[in-house]
């Protein structure tokens, strides 16, 4: 009988770690697969994981109405997550021209802290070991070698600064602690190899309570790196003297324009922009009722809502987004298809008629995974 219970005990734990294994990214498989076959440059375009945050009033004590809610992480938060998540490649990666290391020994990397300009920053057994896996055909085959981490620092999330091609000889890798000491850490190529720790001691200026900064988003473009704050402030960082600074502060908040109870940000690029996408629900946190999308103003740092994204389309999965071409691969322009954490399933948000409505499937039925048709001809939608 206690041999019995012992192999049930030990059925459900392996049940127990199956399931927590995330699938990555986390967008319809038609379509990574249709851009693994004819689009692979596209695979630079996903972005890693947006950012889960709730609204807490202000106590009645502080009800100036010049005052703005504060924000905090929800408990599902990633940043708030008490384990490490583990993740697997479900696609198909194809062969990119990067230089690269051959793999000497056998490391699982099943963690993923950010995929960036066509890398994945990803972590193994080993809490000190990361490295930057470079997608081919044969998953985990070849990586970028970063330095050693220190263990007794949070390694949250991590973006790239540019794309390492061969032109960019000098490219940099900044890691969010998910504190406020330190703020950040940067790996720079230029640099010896090691990680620079950023001990800034910045008050966040849209934080009614005057706490330190904490960033939990950030996106490298063009050599620099553009960071979200908690409370929504927008901090540029780059090089300067050998040392990476916060050298801007937005003067905006990046947050919803309406009132909510929770809302998921997504940062990304797109078209030489930088874009924020928010999900937000309004009534209950097991629904998104409403989408906006942001650009980024570079000259002040302000955020403007967009109401049309052109030819565009954007996905957002809940661990990843990406920008496409709408046009280029046959779908529906000027939309956001998201998935709804709650319920795992697709919805698409039409930015003209500003309306959610669910994807289906062939058969017509609402899905978890809804059918890519292949453009044929032009104007082919989802």
């Amino acid at each position: 009988m206690a041999c019995h219970n012992k192999e049930e005990k030990l059925v459900k734990h392996q049940e127990k770690v199956t399931n927590s294994v995330e699938p990555w990214p986390n967008l319809p498989q038609q379509l990574l697969n249709f851009i693994g076959r004819q689009h692979p440059d596209l695979m630079q375009n996903i972005s890693f994981r947006g950012v889960t945050k709730s609204w807490r009033a202000a106590p009645k004590q502080c009800s100036n109405n010049s005052q703005l809610p504060w924000l905090e992480l929800c408990d599902k938060n990633y940043y708030q997550s008490k384990t490490q998540q583990e993740h697997t490649v479900n696609i198909s990666f194809q062969p990119g021209e990067y230089s690269w290391y051959p793999k000497r020994r056998y490391n699982p990397w099943t963690r993923f802290h950010g995929c960036s300009h066509g890398l994945i920053v990803a972590g193994g057994n080993d809490p000190a070991e990361y490295c930057l896996l470079i997608p081919t055909a044969i998953p985990f085959n070849s990586y970028w070698t970063i330095p050693p981490w220190d263990a007794t620092i949070p390694f949250k999330f991590a973006t790239l600064s540019e794309y390492p091609s061969n032109n960019c000889k000098s490219w940099s890798v900044m890691v969010l602690t998910g504190c406020s000491y330190p703020l950040f850490v940067v790996y720079h190529t230029g640099n010896p190899f090691k990680w620079m720790k950023q001990t800034s001691s910045l008050v966040d200026p849209n934080c009614s309570k005057r706490q330190l900064m904490i960033l939990t988003n950030a996106i490298g473009l063009e050599g620099r790196f553009y960071a979200i704050s908690l409370q929504g402030t927008l901090a540029v960082t780059e090089e300067s003297e050998s040392m990476f600074q916060v050298t801007k502060l937005s003067k905006s908040r990046a947050v919803p324009s309406v009132f909510s109870k929770h809302f998921t940000e997504y940062l990304l690029e797109s078209n030489g922009e930088i874009l924020l996408i928010f999900l937000i629900s309004e009534q209950s946190t097991r629904k998104v009722d409403r989408v906006e999308v942001f650009k980024l103003q570079m000259d002040d740092l302000s955020w403007i809502k967009l109401d049309n994204l052109g030819n565009r389309t954007l996905f957002a999965g809940t661990n990843c987004c990406m920008s496409v071409n709408a046009s280029q691969l046959g779908c529906r322009s000027n939309c956001i298809y998201f998935n709804e954490y709650a319920t795992n399933t697709w919805m698409f948000y039409e930015m003209g008629s500003a309306t959610i409505l669910p994807c289906f499937d062939v058969y017509g039925s609402q899905t978890k995974s809804p059918v890519w048709e292949e453009p044929i001809v032009e104007n082919n939608f989802l």
